[in-house]
């Protein structure tokens, strides 16, 4: 007669768990999991759960360890911000660089309006983070300023109208280090537009 043992018990009633209608079932049984040498499987399933929070539960069993890019990279590409909190806690935990994620592919120039109407041109890299959408203000990780159309007292910058001291010059590489992976507008990053017309009406 073969006895099962204490973590095939715990793996029965967390497969138990994982499968209940109530979401708060499936997020608790899937935080039991955390630190625990469990099927990669169980977490699969539940990183495509329709609650928000049994995904975030998911990604945070994910911590520790080897699991695929691809847990990681579903979970940056989540529709919920808290998701993507979640997959971005397991990169660093885990040492993993960040996958790039973007909502969308921006055109090779984007711009953006400064004070005295000074219009930034700029090219955002492959390797930057991207929130928003085309026809909306969107927000990058990185971009490269290339041009400066207008002046302010006769120099070629642009200084932004949000917080008049970031002041921008042809060649500078922004990079900012504090990038909101949330979806709000007005979150952290280097805000643009797509299209000339766009930056300068708004």
């Amino acid at each position: 007669m073969i006895m099962a043992t204490t973590n095939d018990f715990f793996l029965k009633v967390i497969e138990t768990g994982l499968n209940d209608s109530d979401s708060n079932v499936r997020a608790a049984a899937m935080r039991a999991c955390e630190g625990r040498d469990i099927p990669l499987e169980f977490i699969e399933k539940r990183l495509d759960d329709s609650n928000w929070y049994v995904r975030v539960a998911a990604l945070k069993a994910c911590e520790g360890k080897d699991v695929p890019l691809e847990f990681i990279e579903k979970g940056l590409n989540d529709v919920d911000w808290d998701v993507r909190e979640a997959a971005m806690s397991v990169c660093r935990k885990n040492h993993i660089k960040i996958p790039v994620s973007r909502t969308f592919t921006p055109p090779k120039l984007v711009y953006k309006k400064c004070v005295s109407d000074v219009i930034v041109v700029a090219e955002i890299p492959q390797t930057a983070h991207i929130r928003g959408a085309k026809g909306m203000k969107s927000r990058a990780s990185e971009a490269i300023i290339v041009d400066i159309r207008g002046d302010v007292q006769g120099e070629k910058v642009g200084i932004s109208k949000y917080d008049l001291k970031t002041i921008y010059r042809v060649g500078d590489h922004i990079v900012i280090d504090d990038f909101d992976f949330s979806n709000q507008e007005c979150a952290a990053g280097f805000h643009f537009f797509c299209t000339l017309k766009e930056a300068k009406k708004y």
